[in-house]
């Protein structure tokens, strides 16, 4: 890695442009329609970046393409200072896909039912690092105890848990390969508000200690404000504004935005910045 890879910014998407087949003509070409128009932004290292918006804003979709999910029609997204928009469809590097996991909104659809929730992260430490027997046993209790879950839930299953433990769960199978950013997608809209607030103050706690970098995608301009740095505000497929969140809240500069934000009636206690 270059000296330039570790100052700059961990992520930088540019001018990156995503569509979808939405269809065929009589003829059985297919027909497209684009949901991303030129969105361009950074992730710090260590920080979090918000991506907030309405339903079907295109919010989720970024997320997928920097998941590589689904192919970018162009434009750049930069890892490390590598373009991973220019890697072949169905061929991520596994390197990669450590360093880029993902925490989904409903716990309960990205666990296996049946599987006990020591065998979930036991299954990703094993994929991902190789360990096995007590370095395996090891690991496992760590990831437990990093994200405040009792090794004895460990013989659960996620019908078992409560919907916070869950998304425990969830987070620890996420940083069993130590990655260096992790994808929120609405990752505590299905939780109760007081569980919200417990998985927000882990997500902080962790990326205090681990130096994560976040991307957090979520439609609740009140959490976005509690828990990122940066945010960018969509309206189907752009920006209508972008930055600090403080200059953002405090001085929208589009009438969208400025209407999400008179749409909530209080914020919760803002982050300082790190």
């Amino acid at each position: 890695m270059t000296q330039s890879d570790i100052t700059g910014p961990l992520l930088s998407v540019r001018d990156l442009h995503i569509r979808y087949e939405t269809g065929r003509s009589i003829w059985g070409t297919p027909r497209y329609g684009e949901v991303v128009h030129g969105v361009s932004f950074d992730v710090k290292r260590g920080q979090t970046f918000g991506l907030v918006g309405e339903s079907g804003s295109g919010k989720s979709t970024i997320g997928k393409a920097i998941l590589r999910q689904i192919p970018v029609l162009r434009g750049s997204i930069r890892f490390d200072g590598k373009n991973i928009a220019d890697w072949p469809a169905g061929r991520t590097p596994l390197s990669y896909r450590r360093a880029v996991q993902v925490v989904f909104q409903n716990p309960r659809l990205s666990l296996n039912a049946r599987m006990q929730a020591w065998d979930t992260v036991a299954e990703a430490v094993r994929f991902h690092l190789g360990l096995r027997g007590a370095r395996l046993k090891d690991r496992v209790a760590q990831l437990f105890s990093d994200v405040g879950l009792p090794t004895q839930l460990g013989s659960r299953y996620p019908d078992e848990l409560s919907g916070g433990q869950q998304q425990r769960v969830a987070i620890a199978r996420a940083l069993a390969c130590d990655p260096e950013l992790v994808i929120c997608d609405e990752a505590v809209s299905a939780l109760d508000v007081s569980t919200q607030a417990q998985v927000i103050a882990l997500l902080r706690r962790l990326q205090a200690e681990r130096g994560l970098s976040y991307v957090f995608i979520s439609h609740d301009l009140g959490v976005v404000r509690s828990l990122c740095h940066s945010v960018g505000v969509l309206q189907k497929g752009r920006f209508t504004d972008l930055g600090p969140v403080s200059d953002v809240f405090e001085n929208p500069q589009s009438p969208y935005t400025r209407a999400l934000l008179d749409a909530i009636p209080r914020f919760p206690g803002r982050r300082e910045s790190a």
